[in-house]
């Protein structure tokens, strides 16, 4: 799987679909996703699988706008955990700083460059598989989930100046602008959001009815887990946090609403702790990302929380017994058996 994203992305889409008369999980499998993920929504899903699934929904719904309208109705819910640490920072700067770094790492594929130019904050977005894939909806939802979010984050906050999609105008102009605002523009030379730079220093001002929603879609109990709740909590929220540099005993209490002290004392007596929950998902996602990504050692060492490679791989070689990089060459080329860890979010350690 070179390009991945998290199945949150699917949030809410077996309702759209059904709000148009059709059947969702006819259509995932259609492109080949299970309904199984969107039981959870930290499993990582094909870039690819997901891009088709957007437009085959657009395309048998028959609304044109249907990616623009599924990202706009998400918004924070979608990124997860993520979304409740985005509520608790004081500026949508900050806000904005840890979600690009979680997209670089739990989004392969995507490719976010942000520009401040004056006046100016231009955000542009593009895929690393659009030349050979349909990607006009996707692009769609992801830049509708940036307009959204950034009023989940602050109801003041302004509209975008300019909205650039390199898609064609398809008809359905005005439902567009309802979820990407009034100044956009069809057949662009790129996929960009335009705000004033002004807006990353307004306050995070998010209502407890947003910070409650976003908490209780990806803190639901699922039955289907073997988990304790807690257990599930807070490796969902490690597995966020990690790429952000938030990753502290204290950051994952308060996203969890609990007190550090009570934290661990709840996880020992589930026979665990944060060091341990913290040790197990970084070994989960080090092999994930070894085997299936070519993504650089290094980035991978500091998108894991380590300050840079050497103690990452000091770490490695004690989960595995070899180095990050001869754990990659023989688990690709088949000379040894291997197995990754299986996700804990999951259930199956």
């Amino acid at each position: 799987m070179q390009y991945f994203a998290r199945s949150g992305a699917l949030v809410g889409f077996p309702e759209l679909v059904r709000s148009y008369g059709e059947h969702p999980y006819r259509l995932m499998r259609e492109v080949g996703l299970s309904p199984a993920v969107l039981k959870d929504t930290d499993l990582y899903i094909p870039y690819t699988s997901l891009a088709a699934l957007l437009a085959l929904a657009a395309e048998r719904c028959c609304a044109p706008e249907f990616g623009a309208r599924l990202g706009y109705r998400q918004g924070l819910e979608a990124v997860g955990a993520l979304g409740s640490l985005m509520c608790m920072q004081s500026t949508i700067a900050d806000a904005v700083r840890i979600l690009l770094r979680n997209l670089a790492f739990h989004a392969h594929g995507v490719q976010i460059d942000v520009d401040i130019s004056g006046p100016v904050l231009e955000m542009r977005m593009a895929f690393a598989f659009e030349a050979r894939t349909d990607c006009h909806q996707l692009m769609a939802l992801s830049l509708a989930l940036l307009v959204s979010g950034t009023k989940q984050l602050n109801a003041g906050a302004p509209r975008p100046e300019e909205v650039e999609l390199t898609a064609r105008d398809n008809g359905n102009f005005e439902a567009y602008r309802a979820f990407l605002g009034p100044n956009l523009q069809f057949g662009g030379f790129e996929n960009r959001v335009q705000f004033p730079a002004s807006i990353l220093n307004l306050p995070v001002l998010a209502t407890n009815d947003v910070r409650q929603r976003i908490s209780q879609q990806w803190q639901k109990s699922q039955p289907q887990l073997k988990v304790t709740g807690l257990r599930s909590q807070v490796d969902r929220t490690i597995t966020a946090l990690l790429p952000t540099a938030e990753c502290s005993l204290d950051t994952v209490a308060r996203v969890l609403g609990s007190h550090p002290r009570s934290l661990q004392n709840r996880l020992k007596s589930e026979n665990t702790s944060f060091c341990e929950r913290l040790r197990v998902n970084r070994q989960r996602l080090a092999c994930q990302y070894l085997k299936n990504t070519d993504i650089d050692l290094s980035q991978l060492a500091m998108s894991l929380g380590y300050t840079d490679l050497a103690p990452f791989s000091r770490a490695f070689k004690t989960w595995k017994g070899c180095s990050p990089r001869a754990w990659r060459k023989q688990a690709r080329s088949g000379s040894m058996d291997f197995e990754v860890p299986a996700d804990p979010v999951n259930g199956r350690e």
